[in-house]
């Protein structure tokens, strides 16, 4: 959301709450927000809202911004398990926030409808940009930690190269040399030091059973997702993506060491291929995290320009960058939680990636 104008004055604009007889409409709406089609929007919503594991009848579907019955914002909410110890809670993740452009004033008002949710269940958010963000804080809300930015390494540097030539508004000519074989060079003076292993240490997993298989632990020092098989199954069995993956990492040590993964095209023009670390669990040291990096490389190198790690803590973010991950800060964190009852046994927070929608 970026602020603008309020709407005309001779609207008549209520705030209503969505229901799954809204869907397709709303569905429409984020299409032409987003660019994308309605068909793809349409079979998104349907999985992550309706076939979601951890919706039950209580949970609100979200809440919109209407003109005369024309929806023209919206907010969604998706409900999801988090365990501290042996404790487990739910708490309202906030999805797909858009508010038409001539319509921006309102998008504080239907925040406000969501984060009125507060006293019923924790509220959080893992794709807030910095005016989203704004809100967020206004309400009280605090950063979820390492949300700030994200790491980039990169294998290929073409594609990145003309990106970055993009974003700096240089000529269209530049910005096509940027994107030639001869930004290669960059590696020369950015190169990737991870150590690329090709052993058989990241060995694919085909269902949510093989997870439960592993023995994960299952109670946390920290706030974290709670993975059980439902969820395993919905979030990265269930065909909504294709790319999705699930890893057994072998570690040195006894344990074994869960890795999800995503690829999705990234710039202007949609072309960067990017491989997206998703979740690591039980949450691995920096040296684990190299080992993993190396392996992830080996397997995808030929098909993916980089490699994007987030939740990254300040160890494991120095240990990276040293190896030649290059950091990118956002406007703002992407990630907020609001805990105004104080429902939350500890904001000790080990968030993933996978947590909420931010890279699904």
């Amino acid at each position: 959301m970026t602020p603008r104008s309020v709407a005309p004055q001779t609207s008549r604009v209520e705030l209503t709450a969505l229901l799954e007889a809204d869907l397709a409409e709303v569905a429409g709406f984020i299409a032409e927000q987003s660019g994308r089609t309605k068909e793809i929007v349409e079979s998104h919503l349907r999985w992550f809202l309706l076939e979601n594991p951890v919706r039950q009848t209580q949970h609100p579907l979200g809440f919109g911004v209407r003109d005369r019955g024309r929806l023209v914002g919206c907010i969604l909410c998706n409900p999801q398990l988090f365990q501290f110890e042996k404790k487990i809670i739910a708490l309202m993740g906030s999805s797909s926030f858009y508010v038409e452009e001539a319509y921006r004033g309102y998008g504080g008002r239907v925040f406000l409808q969501y984060s009125r949710l507060a006293n019923r269940w924790p509220l959080f958010g893992t794709s807030a940009n910095a005016q989203a963000a704004s809100l967020w804080k206004a309400a009280g809300a605090n950063p979820i930690p390492f949300s700030e930015g994200e790491l980039f390494g990169v294998l290929h540097w073409p594609p990145v190269a003309e990106e970055f030539a993009h974003r700096k508004n240089v000529s269209e000519l530049v910005t096509r040399f940027a994107g030639s074989a001869i930004s290669n060079l960059a590696s020369v003076f950015h190169p990737l030091k991870i150590e690329i292993d090709s052993s058989n240490e990241l060995q694919v997993l085909s269902s949510a059973k093989e997870v439960k298989d592993l023995g994960l632990p299952d109670s946390s020092a920290k706030l974290t997702a709670l993975r059980d098989t439902a969820y395993m199954d919905w979030r990265y069995f269930s065909g909504q993506d294709a790319s999705a993956k699930v890893f057994v990492f072998r570690s040195r040590s006894p344990r074994q060491i869960m890795v999800t993964v995503n690829q999705r095209p990234r710039g202007y023009r949609a072309q960067i291929n990017t491989l997206n670390v998703l979740d690591v669990y039980p949450e691995a040291l920096p040296q684990e995290w190299l080992r993993i990096v190396g392996a992830l490389i080996a397997r995808y190198q030929g098909s993916i320009d980089a490699v994007v790690l987030r939740s990254q803590s300040p160890e494991r973010h120095k240990m990276l960058c040293e190896g030649g991950f290059q950091p990118r800060q956002f406007d703002a964190p992407t990630g907020w939680f609001l805990d105004k009852g104080a429902l939350l046994p500890s904001h000790d927070w080990y968030c993933v990636p996978a947590d909420g929608d931010g890279l699904i």
